[in-house]
């Protein structure tokens, strides 16, 4: 369903952001993007992540187990690996992300977030902020009424794990066999990519 206008009077404009930690983005993440962008029209859609203030302290001590990339690597990264343009990425709150960083008037545009079934079931819809996607888009109502959408992303790449990732790539494993595991987790091997996570990670 490509969304090319919307009849609901005072709403003009959606902003879609697909909110994750992203570290890294792999197929399925970039599979995903290409739904919403296929689902919402590419203009609207957006990547929502940020580097928090708990993974800062981590860096500043060396600690790259969880968070290993700030936001300007993970947008590095999308854009190198899966060709995602650096202005649908966007450093904010990908739970309560803000429509100023893309030039957005809360009052004629819609949020809808999107999450996976995991995150999306932990989160309360209905009351409050977050409300599910309802099928017919003449309902939606502008973000200023203190109303957002949540759209639950389909799983892709059989859920692929970018934690089990890290964990092949700070491995003892020879470079032949961590080359194998990049490969298959981005679909294609990039060798300055390749060595930027490695060495972090190592």
């Amino acid at each position: 369903m490509l969304i090319e206008h919307i009849l609901k009077e005072g709403v003009n404009n959606i902003a879609v952001f697909y909110g994750g930690r992203f570290q890294p983005m792999h197929q399925g993440h970039s599979d995903v993007y290409k739904h919403l962008c296929s689902k919402f029209g590419a203009d609207n859609v957006f990547i929502a992540t940020t580097f928090s203030q708990k993974a800062k302290k981590a860096h500043a001590s060396e600690d790259f187990s969880s968070d290993p990339f700030t936001f300007s690597e993970k947008a590095s990264i999308m854009n190198k690996m899966f060709n995602i343009p650096g202005d649908k990425i966007i450093n904010t709150n990908p739970y309560r992300p803000d429509l100023a960083a893309i030039g957005a008037d809360p009052a004629t545009t819609a949020t809808i977030l999107v999450y996976g079934a995991k995150d999306a079931d932990r989160l309360a819809t209905g009351t409050g902020f977050l409300h599910k996607l309802p099928d017919d888009m003449d309902e939606l109502v502008p973000t200023s009424n203190d109303r957002g959408y949540v759209y639950v992303a389909p799983l892709m790449q059989g859920g692929m794990s970018a934690s089990d990732f890290r964990t092949d790539m700070a491995g003892p494993e020879e470079d032949q066999t961590k080359q194998q595991s990049f490969s298959k987790f981005f679909g294609k091997f990039d060798q300055g990519i390749f060595d930027f996570i490695k060495g972090r990670l190592t």
